[in-house]
């Protein structure tokens, strides 16, 4: 499987809050009440980021909860 852009990138909590259009409050709450419908995320050292790939998936999956 061929890595994409995306895949190789990862943001922080307020960068991806932005690309989401969603509150950087929301983001965490998400991470920690519920990580199942969190965007994915993975720690370096005790930074939180999310891969813009994970980013992506999350929203298309979203946007298709909210059409059903």
């Amino acid at each position: 499987m061929q890595d994409t852009i995306s895949d190789m990138f990862a943001v922080d909590t307020k960068e991806a809050a932005r690309l989401l259009g969603v509150s950087k409050s929301h983001l965490e709450k998400l991470r920690i009440d519920d990580p199942e419908k969190s965007p994915p995320f993975f720690n370096v050292g005790r930074c939180i980021r999310y891969p813009l790939s994970g980013l992506q998936q999350w929203m298309g999956v979203e946007v298709g909860e909210a059409d059903d």
